[in-house]
């Protein structure tokens, strides 16, 4: 799994290279531009009971693009195994196990350098949780866990791209803000829980292609018609 996790990235790079060298490469993003298309990569977290791990992931996106800034929306799936975090509630420390970690990102994204290879940045928010965190003891609530396994988050991405017609390589780094300490609380506000089940920020390295799919701007066309 760890072989394969370090290849993923390596193998992106190798893609936005290969992609540089083609014939029919045109400079930079089109105008008023819809795109979308899939990513893989890997991500790194760390844990209140875990050091900080790699697992791969996948996901999609969307990009609009006006000149030289755009909007990309993002999707992003951890796919881990026996994962480890934990937190405290009424009848004391609680020790959770998961899998996957489910990342949405929506991104104010910048293109400064119209060129070959060109670079992007962007900033924005998403949220981001545990999938199905599940405690160990039987008298713990899942539901706790759920809870304070969500959070939002502010984030930066910074890239590389290469055009090929209605193609484009690009290969990427986002890293999130930690996420705070979280209560659960009953109606009447008891407390239930407290804790994180993710400690610090989350970094992720991605890469893969995406398609133009036409203009994302309708207007007045004159002449021939």
């Amino acid at each position: 799994m760890r072989m394969l996790m370090r290849s993923i990235p390596a193998a992106a790079l190798l893609l936005g290279l290969g992609a540089a060298g083609l014939a029919a490469q045109q400079p930079g993003n089109g105008n008023f531009q819809w795109y979308i298309g899939g990513q893989g990569g890997a991500m790194f977290f760390k844990t209140p009971t875990q050091g900080r791990s790699g697992i791969p992931t996948f996901g999609g996106q969307a990009l609009i693009v006006a000149r030289r800034t755009g909007l990309m929306l993002s999707f992003e799936e951890g796919v881990g195994s026996n994962e480890t975090s934990a937190y405290t509630d009424a009848g004391g420390l609680q020790n959770v196990t998961f899998n996957d970690i489910r990342k949405y990102s929506a991104m104010l994204m910048a293109f400064p350098i119209r060129s070959a290879a060109q670079p992007y940045l962007g900033v924005g928010y998403g949220i981001l949780h545990v999938v199905n965190p599940t405690p160990a003891s039987a008298a713990a609530f899942q539901s706790d866990a759920a809870e304070l396994g969500s959070f939002g988050f502010g984030s930066f991405v910074g890239g590389l791209q290469f055009q090929v017609g209605r193609f484009m390589a690009f290969g990427q780094y986002q890293i999130t803000t930690s996420p705070s300490q979280k209560t659960v609380s009953a109606s009447d506000g008891t407390l239930l829980a407290v804790g994180r089940l993710l400690d610090g920020p989350t970094h992720t390295f991605s890469g893969g292609l995406r398609i133009g799919l036409g203009s994302a701007r309708e207007g007045v066309r004159s002449g021939g018609y």
